[in-house]
């Protein structure tokens, strides 16, 4: 793959070394995989659904962060 780009590649890089943890949960009834920023708090990374109308609900869109009471119970797969 051939990446054309004005940045240095110096920034297109930034941040590739760090190893990042994904978790997959159960948020009502909804499976989504999430990156934990905090003990509290995680960022929804993927939906995983076949069910079209989950994927327009934006507050299950990729980005948003959750906190992890809410989730009703942990799946202990590790990514």
């Amino acid at each position: 793959m051939i990446l054309y780009t004005v940045l240095p590649i110096e920034a297109v890089l930034e941040g590739l070394e760090h190893e990042r943890s994904f978790i997959d949960l159960q948020l009502e009834g909804l499976t989504i995989t999430v990156e934990p920023i905090s003990m509290e708090e995680a960022v929804i990374v993927r939906v995983i659904s076949t069910d079209p109308s989950h994927y327009l609900n934006p507050q299950l869109s990729p980005g948003t962060k959750i906190r992890l009471f809410q989730v009703s119970s942990f799946i202990t797969t590790m990514l």
